[in-house]
């Protein structure tokens, strides 16, 4: 196995060698079930060609905690579905990403972890096609000023929020799904969240968002044990489409100054007798009646739908 190993680890930094020499491309195979080391990959590619572009193929089935730090345009991607389980008894993430930009990982499973991904330290995260499950605290953590842009990922079965932005930081999620987490499928903290089709079902809650802004494109928020959503101060929500319906609590729930837009939106069949919740201290709704739920949110007649001009 040690042999093995030696052999492996020469050829990699024969191709480092030459990426470095002509500024190519590495593109790099690891296969774990052969014992070869994704992290022992990463640290290689650190020392030689940090900016990149680097790309990683795995294989198989990894056992690994991997930190990607301060290095740029680095693709890891699966070979025939590639899975990476943590190896520090739930006390570190699986892929910790810090200081990094364009970093994408494509395909994986995902297993436990204190989280599954981070992306943190102003880095630019780019994850498709990823199941990330079994988290010990959040599935996906994006903090720091980062960006993470999420495409076609199953978020599931965290033990806290599938996913977390907070820090200034924002997330895209196009056709995601945030399903069976034990608290809030998205949790939003002073960030910038926008989803495209992607569905959130079957959390502890649907969203819980506090002084950030959020734009709803399509999508679910279904079968939440608690509210579909909850909108907290200095939160602003606009919904173009979603379906909320079918939650333990209210559909959509407003407090302390948040606003929520609904330009058009099926907020029906939540659990607790009311759609949109409009609680007193000083929540602000547009267009509430288009959801076609109940509320008790009231808005003036002027409010309910955009004006009519003559020429």
């Amino acid at each position: 196995m040690k042999q093995r190993s030696s052999v492996f680890s020469f050829f990699l930094l024969v191709a480092i060698g030459v990426t470095s020499q002509y500024a190519q491309a590495a593109n790099m195979r690891v296969n774990c079930d052969k014992q070869e080391s994704v992290s022992k990959a990463l640290r290689l590619l650190s020392k030689t060609n940090p900016q990149g572009p680097n790309k990683i193929t795995v294989s198989g089935a990894c056992t690994d905690n991997l930190v990607i730090q301060s290095m740029d345009r680095l693709t890891l991607i699966t070979d025939n579905g590639a899975s990476i389980t943590d190896s520090s008894g739930g006390t570190l993430a699986v892929v910790d990403i810090e200081d990094s930009r364009s970093v994408a990982v494509q395909g994986f499973t995902i297993n436990g972890g204190s989280g599954g991904i981070v992306c943190n330290s102003a880095s630019i995260c780019y994850l498709t096609g990823n199941t990330i499950q079994d988290a010990v605290g959040d599935g996906v953590f994006v903090n720091g000023s980062s960006h993470a842009f999420l495409q076609s990922n199953v978020i599931q079965n965290g033990g806290n929020r599938g996913s977390s932005v907070s820090g200034d930081s924002q997330m895209l999620s196009s056709n995601d799904v945030f399903q069976g987490n034990a608290a809030a499928g998205v949790g939003l903290f002073g960030s910038y969240f926008e989803a495209s089709n992607s569905n959130v079902l079957n959390n502890g809650a649907g969203f819980v968002v506090g002084s950030s802004t959020v734009l709803l494109h399509g999508g679910t928020i279904s079968s939440n044990l608690g509210d579909g959503m909850v909108l907290r101060a200095n939160t602003s929500v606009a919904f173009f489409g979603p379906a909320i319906t079918g939650n333990g609590g209210n559909g959509v729930h407003l407090e302390d100054g948040a606003f929520a837009g609904f330009v058009a939106a099926n907020v029906t069949g939540n659990l607790s007798g009311l759609d949109v919740d409009c609680e007193p201290q000083f929540p602000i709704t547009r267009f509430v009646d288009r959801t076609g739920g109940v509320t008790n949110c009231v808005e003036s007649a002027a409010n309910t739908a955009p004006r009519q001009t003559t020429k």
